[in-house]
């Protein structure tokens, strides 16, 4: 376990996050480079904890903007900022949700224009730049689906306000089960996947405990 502070903020980073990383490395990482697969791996996991660390930076000060005091965990599914006592209005729980994958956005074009406009450098580094850009650009895009926890779910339950929880719940699970389908299809992998039944499992729960 890994503790310490950023700017004020607390961070904890769990082991499970770099087991998790480091098996998703294992079938995407250095796909833009031709490094050694180890050392794919390791960069992979670098790349991958920078760009979820600074998702995670996005939600926590957009609380702080909004006068809550945040927390960070980084865990096997990736991270979450939380706010404890924190009271947001919709528009400010819309707001501080959107500005993770917001600015892992941000993060990712500029690694982009960088491996882009990049010479004279080493295969290495450049495919740790090309995973830094792709993991950034589609985690954040991936985030955005409508599937909660993932933060276009916790838009969407924003958006559709706490009288709607049930047809987010149904919505997050429709999505979820018809998202993990495709990917498999279309990726033949099955990390993603396995994420997203997990996801619509954990939404089942909530609607057969909540609304029996």
């Amino acid at each position: 376990m890994i503790r310490f502070s950023f700017f004020g903020i607390p961070v904890e980073i769990q082991p499970w996050f770099w087991v998790i990383l480091a098996l998703l490395g294992s079938s995407f990482g250095q796909l833009g480079g031709t490094a050694n697969e180890a050392l794919g791996i390791a960069l992979f996991v670098i790349a991958g904890a920078i760009s979820i660390f600074v998702h995670e930076l996005g939600h926590a000060f957009a609380g702080v903007i909004c006068k809550a005091k945040p927390f960070i965990v980084l865990h096997g599914f990736g991270g979450f900022a939380a706010f404890p006592g924190a009271r947001f209005t919709r528009m400010q729980s819309f707001m501080v949700t959107a500005a993770g994958p917001a600015i892992q956005i941000v993060l990712g074009v500029i690694a982009a224009v960088i491996w882009f406009f990049m010479a004279d450098v080493s295969e290495a580094f450049r495919g740790f730049i090309f995973d830094l850009a792709s993991v950034s650009i589609f985690w954040a895009l991936l985030n955005l689906i409508p599937v909660y926890p993932l933060d276009g779910g916790q838009m969407m339950a924003a958006t559709l306000g706490p009288q709607r929880r049930k047809l987010c719940l149904q919505i997050s699970i429709a999505v979820a089960v018809i998202v993990a389908i495709l990917m498999l299809i279309y990726t033949r992998r099955i990390m993603m996947p396995i994420f997203m039944l997990y996801f619509a499992y954990q939404n089942f729960q909530e609607l057969r405990e909540t609304y029996r």
